[in-house]
């Protein structure tokens, strides 16, 4: 959109925007080092369509991934920086006339964060409403459930570049997708003893590869599905949220 076309917007009435938190970090051999960022402009546009009258704001690209680094690639915020920055965009949109900002993280490492800057506002930024979405358990759980209908186990679907992820990228970007480097990686139980071997040794404490699952039987119609889920889920939050 050009500048007259928000003015415009804005006078319309059309005061809610929705955008978000990607990253830049890797997902395996066999996926981009945007993947993160491509969801979001996904996710983020999805979101729109539903909700009417929402207006979407450009993804974030980079995020918290401090866990990758030990992959060449993967640029990386902390936390401090990524929620200044995170505050200061919603500023900017407070300052123009933005009543409410809907914020997706579609990479995992910042759902924890804005959840933080939620308890430190109080949901409120400038003059504008901040409403994240913070559920990182029911995120996993709306994608491992379409995953299972299909007999794909939450291992395999993974909670970094394995089934699920790929599916997603095969139904939004296939031309990004080399399925023909992409290996298996961390295939056990994924609970707090083996997060806090993630978060303080990385990613490669789990798997040399960067990959959490099993991206091999990833589908491209499953992906769609995955996306649809999600996106019922953010729909669902954010309506509830906004009438609160």
């Amino acid at each position: 959109m050009s500048w007259p076309e928000v003015e415009t917007a804005l006078k319309q009435g059309r005061r809610t925007v929705v955008f978000a938190c990607g990253s830049i970090e890797q997902h395996g051999p066999h996926l981009p080092l945007v993947t993160d960022t491509l969801f979001g402009d996904v996710l983020s546009a999805r979101v729109a369509e539903r909700m009417r009258g929402v207006l979407t704001g450009p993804t974030l690209p980079l995020g918290v991934s401090p866990h990758h680094m030990s992959f060449p690639g993967t640029i990386t915020l902390s936390a401090p920086t990524f929620t200044k920055v995170v505050a200061e965009y919603i500023e900017s949109l407070a300052s123009h006339g933005f009543e409410n900002v809907l914020v997706i993280p579609s990479h995992g490492g910042n759902f924890g964060p804005l959840g933080d800057l939620l308890h430190q506002t109080g949901g409120r930024i400038g003059t504008a409403r901040f409403i994240p979405y913070t559920g990182l358990q029911a995120f996993i759980k709306a994608m491992t459930e379409v995953g299972n209908r299909d007999g794909v186990s939450s291992a395999v679907s993974g909670s970094h570049a394995g089934e699920a992820e790929t599916s997603i990228m095969l139904a939004m970007r296939p031309d990004l997708v080399d399925l023909a480097a992409a290996v298996p990686g961390y295939l056990g139980h994924f609970d707090d003893e083996t997060a806090d071997r993630l978060f303080e040794g990385g990613t490669a404490a789990l798997s040399e590869m960067g990959v959490l699952g099993d991206p091999r039987p990833a589908d491209a119609e499953r992906g769609v599905r995955y996306l649809r889920s999600l996106t019922d889920l953010l729909v669902t939050h954010f309506e509830t949220e906004i009438q609160r």
